[in-house]
């Protein structure tokens, strides 16, 4: 099995593809230099969906202070408290 030492000198050393097998040329793994669109991607959808959750959140909280349980209810059994 063969094994690469130095992936440095191996991805920039032009040798002949016929004697030496297939060459890496190029990206090493794909998408490269496309970091930054996947980071302000994340940010983004992370934005969104802390915007969304807080409104629901508050729509939720509002609907429950509207009730206006009092600090007795619960021995009373009352449902949804």
């Amino acid at each position: 099995m063969a094994t690469v030492t130095n992936w440095i000198e191996h991805l920039t050393t032009d040798v002949d593809t016929a004697t030496e097998g297939v060459q890496v040329a190029g990206s090493v793994y794909p998408h490269v230099g496309s970091e930054l669109l996947f980071v302000l991607a994340g940010i983004v959808f992370w934005l969104v969906w802390t915007f969304y959750t807080a409104a629901g959140e508050e729509e939720e909280q509002g609907k429950l202070a509207r009730k206006r349980h009092g600090s007795n209810d619960y021995k009373n059994n009352i449902t949804e408290w």
